[in-house]
């Protein structure tokens, strides 16, 4: 198992991260900064009920709430920014601002394929802008798959707000259990690196047309 961590260390840390999305941490939690380059600040802390470490992610990007809100709401496009997804698709648009989807991460062998489902859903403060969004796992949506390894836990939090000059300010945050057989210790190892490529990626899709002039009905930019 050392062996395969070494191999794949991105691989190894998108059991923590490639399923996306938050845990609305208390504001107490002790962050370490880990990593910070290109804008973007990758932080960890432990969490008294839980193995793994949690993640923090807080950057700012040249984009609009709209932008973000238009990536995420595509699951499909999560093979283009999330590391090591082999595959997301929507299970059920539940309104504008709210949708199931599935999820897999890949892993290399001979561990198991990770996957889950997420509900996604988003709200906005009127008077703030502030953008708030929850993906948190869901049980009894669909049924287990051969050969892939269920995910309990993964609870997450976007708080983004916009800025000045057409930019937006995120602070992610999330508490992921891959499940069995992963020393925590080993996926702690490489907690940093996956988060911060994945917002790297996530950052080039702004520039994306097929991003730009979309509207939502619960949304102000």
């Amino acid at each position: 198992m050392n062996y395969l961590f070494k191999l794949y260390p991105i691989t190894a840390i998108s059991i923590i991260f490639a399923c996306l999305l938050c845990f609305s941490v208390d504001a107490q939690t002790d962050w370490n900064l880990k990593k910070e380059k290109d804008g973007i600040a990758v932080y960890t802390a432990k969490l008294e009920d839980s193995k793994f470490k949690s993640i923090r992610v807080v950057c700012e990007f040249q984009a609009s709430l709209s932008q973000l809100v238009a990536i995420l709401m595509q699951p499909n496009l999560q093979p283009e920014w999330v590391i090591a997804t082999k595959q997301a698709s929507l299970v059920k648009q539940i309104s504008s601002a709210r949708l199931y989807y599935y999820a897999e991460a890949a892993l290399p062998w001979p561990m198991s394929n990770r996957d889950m489902v997420i509900d996604l859903s988003m709200s906005q403060n009127p008077i703030t802008k502030l953008l708030t969004i929850h993906a948190n796992t869901i049980d009894n949506i669909l049924p287990l798959k051969e050969g892939k390894q269920r995910v309990p836990i993964s609870q997450a939090t976007w708080l983004v707000q916009p800025l000045p000059d057409n930019k937006i300010s995120i602070d992610y945050q999330i508490k992921i259990d891959p499940g069995g057989g992963i020393p925590p210790w080993m996926v702690n190892l490489f907690i940093t690196k996956a988060p911060f490529e994945s917002f790297k990626n996530l950052s080039k899709l702004f520039s994306d047309k097929r991003f730009k002039g979309q509207n939502f009905d619960f949304l102000k930019d």
